[in-house]
This record gives C-alpha cells, sequence and structure tokens, in this order.
C-alpha cells in the first residue's frame, strides 16, 4: 500500500519495515507452517472438534475457497460475532490468508453497537450463528455493505461451510500475495466519548507480539495455551492460536469462565498456560480448590490489587504474573517477566519497546514523574524499529494524528517510570472505570442515561472495589423535585439493560439534588468521587 491509500483509509503508514528476527512475516502462512513442522500434532480443540496442523491446514484452506467464492477479495472487511469454537479460528485464518480485514464483534454486544461496528467497517460479510439471527434480522437492512450473512450453525443458511468443513477436500484456495504491513484487523474498542473506535493493526503487528515475547523469554514458547475469554476480541486470538501456531503448539477452548468448570477442565486438557480477569483471581481465591501442576495464571485487562497478589502467592506459591497493555498497542506493553514486579508497578518495556513519560508538551519527564505513557519501537539491538505502531483509528483521520503525533503512540494513560524501568500506572485515563477487566467509559453510560425525559443531568464514576477493580456509580439529578426517586431508577435500570452490555450496567445509583460544577458549568468529576466516596 501508498501512503496515500493509507490516508484514504485515516491511517498512516508505518515508519519501518523491518521483518521480526526469525519469525514468518505474516499470519497467512501460519497454519501451513505448522502443517510442515508438525503435521500430525494437535492443535485445536474446542471440546466439540479437534484438528491436527494437517486437518487444520486442511480445514483453512476449505474455509479460504469458500470465502473466495463469496467475493471476499484483499482488502474487504469480514466481520464474525461467535462463541469460543473452532469455527472462529477458522474463519480469522481465512481471512488473512486473503488479506481481507477481520472484524471481531464480541457477542455479547447490543444490538446498537454491533450495528454500529458493521457500518463504521463497512464489512461485507457477517458469519455468526443463528443465536444472534433475530438480531441481524432487525439490523441486515441498515447495513447497506453487507452483502451476506453466514450462519455456521444452520447449513441452510451458511454459505457451504458446513459441508466444507464436514469433508475439507478443497484442493487449493486462492493465496494472494500478502503486504504484511496492510491492514489486517479492525479492533473496536469504546471511546472516552461513547462511540466505538476502529484500531487498525496489520498482520506484522500481531506476528511481533508472540515473536518478540518468545525471543526474549517473557512467553514461554512450549506451553500448552487455553483461553475461557471471548476470541472475538482480537488482542486474544494473538495471545492464543496466534502465538501458539507459530511455534506449532496446540490452543484449547476452555468450557466456561466459571472457575470450578475451568480447573476440571484444566486438569483434563493439562493446559499450562492461561489468562483470567482480576475479578476471577479474586473469585479463586474463595474456592477449596487446587490447581494442576504446571498451569499459570496471567492477569490482564485491570490492575490487581496488591493485596490479593499476596494472597494468590501464599495459596499457591507463585506470583501471578500481571502486565500493563491496550488495544493500541496492540496487547502486551510491559511484563515482569520472571521477576517479582514492585507493589503498584505493572511491568517492564517488553524488549522490543521504549516505554517513554511525557507532559501535555509532548517532553519526556525526569524518572519519578507522572506524565501520558507513551511508547514506541526500540532503537537498538536486533529488534531496533521492528516494531510498527497501530495504523491508527479507521476512517478518522484526526484521531489517528493524535495517536500518532511525535513518532510514538499515546495512550492517554498516566503513570510513572522508576529508575529500573518499572512503570506503575496512576490511572487509566481521566475517565475510564476498569470494572472486573472490561473497559466502562461513563460518556456512553451517560448518553443512555440522558434519554429518560426525568434525567435534568446526570454523571457517572467509578469507586474502588476489592473484588471487581471498581464499581460504577451512577449520579442522577432528577429533573423535578417531586419525582418518586425508586420509581426513577427502575426506568433508568430498564432503559441500561435494554440499551447496554451487563457489565456496562451501574453498579450503584445516587440521587443529588446537584452537582459540583466549575465556572464554565461542568461537572467536576473528582469532586463527584469525593462526594460518593464520602457517602460510603
Amino acid at each position: 500500500m501508498t501512503e496515500t491509500e493509507y490516508a484514504a483509509l485515516g491511517l498512516q503508514a508505518p515508519p519501518a519495515r523491518n521483518d521480526p528476527p526469525g519469525a514468518p512475516r505474516d499470519v497467512a502462512s501460519l497454519i501451513e507452517r505448522a502443517a510442515k513442522m508438525s503435521p500430525d500434532s494437535e492443535a485445536l480443540n474446542d471440546g466439540a472438534s479437534s484438528y491436527t496442523f494437517r486437518t487444520l491446514a486442511h480445514a483453512v484452506t476449505a474455509a479460504t475457497a469458500l470465502l473466495d467464492a463469496g467475493g471476499v477479495r484483499t482488502g474487504d472487511r469480514v466481520a464474525a460475532s461467535l462463541g469460543n469454537e473452532s469455527n472462529l479460528v477458522i474463519a480469522f485464518f481465512a481471512a488473512m490468508r486473503l488479506g481481507a480485514i477481520w472484524v471481531g464483534i464480541n457477542k455479547i454486544l447490543p444490538l446498537d453497537d454491533k450495528k454500529f461496528i458493521l457500518n463504521h467497517s463497512g464489512a461485507k460479510l457477517f458469519i455468526t450463528d443463528s443465536s444472534l439471527k433475530p438480531q441481524i434480522d432487525t439490523l441486515v437492512d441498515a447495513v447497506p455493505t453487507l452483502e451476506a450473512v453466514w450462519y455456521l450453525d444452520a447449513a441452510d443458511l451458511d454459505g457451504g461451510w458446513a459441508s466444507a468443513m464436514a469433508n475439507p477436500s478443497t484442493p487449493s484456495a486462492p493465496s494472494p500475495e500478502i503486504d504484511p504491513y496492510a491492514p489486517a484487523v479492525i479492533m473496536y474498542t469504546s471511546g472516552t466519548t461513547g462511540v466505538p473506535k476502529g484500531v487498525v493493526h496489520s498482520q506484522h503487528n500481531m506476528i511481533v507480539i508472540p515473536a518478540a515475547t518468545f525471543a526474549h523469554g517473557l512467553l514461554q514458547p512450549d506451553a500448552r495455551r487455553g483461553s475461557c475469554l471471548p476470541l472475538t476480541i482480537t488482542n486474544l486470538m494473538i495471545l492464543g492460536p496466534v502465538s501458539a501456531f507459530m511455534v506449532a503448539k496446540p490452543f484449547y477452548f476452555g468450557v466456561s469462565p466459571k472457575l470450578d468448570a475451568l480447573i476440571d477442565w484444566c486438569h483434563q486438557t493439562r493446559v499450562e498456560s492461561i489468562s483470567i480477569v482480576p475479578t476471577m483471581v479474586y473469585d479463586l481465591l474463595q474456592l477449596d480448590r487446587d490447581l494442576p501442576d504446571g498451569l499459570v495464571f496471567g492477569s490482564g485487562g485491570a490492575p490487581l490489587p496488591e493485596v490479593i497478589r499476596e494472597a494468590f502467592f501464599k495459596r499457591f506459591g507463585y506470583h501471578i504474573k500481571t502486565s500493563y497493555g491496550l488495544t493500541e498497542a496492540p496487547t502486551v506493553v510491559a511484563h515482569p517477566g520472571e521477576d517479582v514486579a514492585p507493589e503498584g508497578a505493572s511491568g517492564r518495556a517488553l524488549p522490543h519497546l521504549e516505554v517513554t513519560i511525557r507532559n501535555a508538551d509532548g517532553d519526556i519527564v525526569p524518572t519519578g514523574e507522572v506524565g501520558e505513557v507513551c511508547f514506541a519501537a526500540t532503537q537498538s539491538g536486533p529488534w531496533a524499529n521492528v516494531y510498527t505502531p497501530p495504523l491508527g483509528y479507521w476512517r478518522e483521520a484526526d484521531k489517528t494524528a493524535a495517536l500518532l503525533r511525535g513518532g510514538v503512540v499515546h495512550t492517554g494513560d498516566h503513570g510513572s517510570l522508576d529508575a529500573e524501568g518499572w512503570l506503575s500506572i496512576a490511572d487509566r485515563s481521566s475517565e475510564l472505570i476498569l470494572r472486573g477487566g472490561s473497559n466502562v467509559y461513563p460518556a456512553e453510560i451517560e448518553r443512555v442515561l440522558h434519554m429518560h425525559d426525568d434525567v435534568a443531568d446526570c454523571a457517572v464514576v467509578g469507586k474502588p472495589d476489592l473484588r471487581m477493580g471498581m464499581l460504577t456509580v451512577a449520579c442522577i439529578q432528577p429533573a423535578r423535585p417531586d419525582l418518586d426517586v425508586d420509581a426513577l431508577k427502575a426506568g433508568l435500570q430498564a432503559l441500561c439493560a435494554e440499551k447496554l452490555v451487563r457489565y456496562k450496567m451501574p453498579d450503584e445509583w445516587r440521587f443529588m439534588e446537584s452537582f459540583p460544577r466549575n465556572a464554565m458549568g461542568k461537572v467536576v468529576k473528582p469532586k463527584l468521587r469525593e462526594i460518593v466516596l464520602a457517602q460510603d
């Protein structure tokens, strides 16, 4: 792609094009490569189906031929909303082989979010299952780019998928030349305005993560990997199947995020590496269960309180690994490696990255001072300028320019670095609420609350919670003093249940006559948080 072609999509061309040392150039070739390395080794298992690398290569080839027959070409957007099943992984790698752009959509997202993502991405094909058919029937006419919807569990509505997977004997499929630096995935993340932004990454970006972490010994390349978290979140696709298949190791779908079932499954499958969110770490400590030998849990998505980390160590004998990462990276930016992170620290910069802390003018601040966390490719050693930043936000050139200004990635998060390079996060942007490992942006909830006629104003803030990390508190200023607040609360809860995914619904409610405001009439949220905490 040329710089003009990137710019037409609201993106910026990568500043360098250096392949990762000792690793493949792209995601598209991983399956065939693994099939040559270990054809008869187990590759993928979702409990209902199992593949060796040889049979997985046949399935991906059949799926690639199917997508091609359906009119999918390089640069077309293929959206998918499936549960954790082998078909999801097969479709992803087929899309990569065609040079298409993958758009993962979490099944639990509400209808309006799915419609926005399909429209904003310009999806051509939507791959899902019949459990979402009532939703899709209501939105399909509102997505003009959408040419087909495949329901993979309904043979008459799956575009031929079921028969192709039952007998994946297609001898060949198109293999267009892959540009590893072209757009390959759009990863939607909620923005502070409440409108999702589409972070764009290349196949190169996705390859660099496992290549660098394996090369530097930060993730065990030989580990049996699994996940109970949804792989429609592309970060998890990278840390799961992409990482496993790079070294021809198997990947397993967990039966459930419910801990009793998950632990039983880990015993049965002998999974050695699996990530969970901090709420699951807390719940695990409440169970009287032993863990399988060799199993290493990692925790991500939100900070893990020090008291929980220490309790985990005393109970299970090893320090659960935490890290700092974000969709824009993608995945991990800082990790403790084999060391134990100091209290409050997330980790050190991965060796292919350079993390800096900057002030509002973009200047690097002294060690120990708090500023915005920024990062870029390291400038020395064999990994110099191998990392490429995100290509930007899909069709949003101004936001792309802000994200990548000054030649570094601006996270919007605030933190500090100590003299030994440990990164500590002060806050994950001023508005973001990290609840149970999920990002909750107040503006998104406030937008829904404002729909109610009896709400004069509203503001959403977070409060600390040992189990969830943070809880979401909705502060409401009723439109009239004589309103029945119990009835208003019930109406708002019903509205939120209709418009928001469950984890974004407020945990607590406060009804107030007025809010603290500045001279411009804007709600002063730090003061509002103080009021909320003082009421407890």
